[in-house]
């Protein structure tokens, strides 16, 4: 698989992101993610960090 330096810099952001985030910063993404159906429906399929990022984007902290 070929990507593009600024492509391949942000996948290994969003892997680093979602290593370290606390189980308070996931159960805050996941209470704004719940309000809404599509988001909440991604983050059971796809995981909590790439369902709040596809519909809201980069994550807060």
């Amino acid at each position: 698989m070929f990507m593009e330096k600024n492509q391949a810099s942000a996948v290994v952001r969003q892997t680093r992101a979602a290593k370290e985030l606390t189980l308070a910063q996931t159960e805050s993404l996941r209470e704004v993610c719940e309000t809404n159906m599509a988001c909440d429906e991604m983050a059971d399929a796809q995981g909590i960090v790439a369902a709040y990022q596809a519909f809201y984007g980069p994550l807060p902290f």
